[in-house]
């Protein structure tokens, strides 16, 4: 066993996750129905396997002198609890398994207390399982969760995992921001002001975890304008979408000064790339709407700014606001409250994994702590999926589909006249 100081992006997690408890944890999930003759020991076998390779995923936190400090066990692999369904009436199994599924998913851990990983099956007949697999954000990041999956299908497929030449606490012993990259940052934030959106309840004195989705399909043409107007400006659809939803809080906010948060997954060495860990960082895109211009004249400024950001995103956000000073609002998150995310995770299809077939088993959404989080998945030749997960404490329903109905007009609008300026867009 062995103790050492959090990562620079660990202390930032490690204070969101205790200055805004909420009423669940940020637990980053995988959770697969399978079907097939399933071997239960050979499959907790390859988990303790990953868990064993990975020191993150053998990763404690407890306190000295009042200072969190992570602690690394040793590799001992972990337990897959296997609850049996099959003594249900059959019709009851699939909801009994949505409910057993969201208690793990969505829970609130104690840091110091509490396991941070844990792995179980539930058995709804024979052939017939769901395997919930899930790990604290402050042990692991989105990228994390592709990498757990990728292994276990090497694992169970019969086939072997290269070494790692490098393990989390490597990477989190070596973090030295350059200085310049800092003072950038400290300069380009500094008096934002917090995105002040028309809510329909009243802001609660704390800030809580309460959440829902709403996904909005979005058609091919419009997916095919958004690329050609990237093309045309030498930028990307990321940088056209987040522009757009720019304009949009804009002229929902009324304001031309606010920040945008996005995240990045922070492995710009390609040995971390194979690493389950915490290293995705979050980008603070300082918007400037000010003059009233053109959808074009803004795209630009985003590109600008997504550029600067980019070349600088080795900086920990956490280290960022630390430098910054900011006071604590507990109603509100620092620097941003809404966040622009492009995903690369589409929906899996249902895959063979040796005489096993394999698909997700969706049940919710992950949490939110932000006012807003926009999703954006990648655009194809079947268009483009928009999910909004909101603050159920600030938004209704009503009001966040209009959002997102008022995101797709605006975006159809500039595609089609780029040099629409932005108090047009109100209309």
């Amino acid at each position: 066993m062995k103790e050492m100081p959090l990562s620079l992006l660990q202390q930032r997690f490690w204070y969101l996750c205790t200055a805004y408890p909420g009423d669940a944890s940020p637990i980053l999930f995988l959770t697969w129905r399978i079907r097939g003759p399933l071997d239960p020991e050979l499959w907790s076998r390859a988990v303790s396997e990953i868990v064993n390779r990975h020191e993150s995923l053998r990763t404690g936190f407890t306190l000295r002198d009042g200072q969190p400090v992570q602690v690394i066990y040793p590799g001992a692999g972990i337990d897959t609890d296997l609850i049996d369904l099959r003594h249900l009436p059959e019709e009851k199994r699939e909801d009994e398994a949505q409910r057993l599924v969201t208690a793990r998913t969505h829970t609130l851990l104690d840091l110091t207390n509490d396991p941070l990983v844990s792995s179980c099956f539930l058995r709804l007949d024979d052939d017939h399982h769901i395997w919930c697999f899930t790990m604290h954000h402050l042990v692991s990041d989105g990228a994390s969760l592709r990498i757990v999956g990728r292994e276990m299908r090497t694992l169970i497929e019969g086939g072997q995992l290269p070494a790692l030449t490098i393990q989390y606490g490597d990477f989190a012993a070596a973090q030295e921001p350059d200085p310049d990259h800092l003072a950038y940052w400290v300069s380009r934030l500094e008096a934002v002001p917090p995105l002040n959106l028309p809510t329909d309840h009243p802001r609660p004195a704390a800030k809580g975890t309460n959440s829902a989705e709403i996904v909005r399909q979005m058609d091919g043409e419009l997916a095919a304008g958004i690329a050609r107007l990237a093309k045309g400006v030498r930028g990307t659809p990321f940088m056209v979408l987040l522009a757009g939803l720019q304009a949009l809080l804009s002229t929902e906010s009324g304001q031309t000064d606010f920040c945008v948060g996005s995240p990045v997954a922070g492995r710009t060495r390609v040995e971390l790339e194979p690493l389950v860990g915490l290293f995705a960082n979050t980008l603070a895109l300082r918007t400037n709407l000010s003059g009233d211009p053109t959808f074009q004249d803004l795209l630009g400024r985003t590109r600008e700014t997504v550029i600067g950001a980019l070349r600088r995103q080795s900086v920990p956000f956490g280290q960022i606001v630390a430098r910054l000073d900011l006071p604590k609002d507990p109603s509100r998150t620092q620097v941003f409250q809404a966040i622009f995310s492009m995903r690369n995770d589409n929906e899996n299809k249902p895959s063979q994994l040796g005489e096993l077939w394999v698909a997700d088993f969706p049940h919710g959404h992950p949490k939110v702590l932000h006012d807003l989080v926009v999703d954006v998945w990648r655009l194809d030749a079947q268009g483009i999926r928009v999910g909004m997960r909101y603050d159920t404490d600030l938004f209704s329903h009503n009001r966040i589909v209009v959002l997102l109905q008022h995101y797709e007009s605006l975006l159809q609008a500039v595609i089609a006249d780029p040099h629409t300026r932005l108090s047009m867009l109100s209309n």
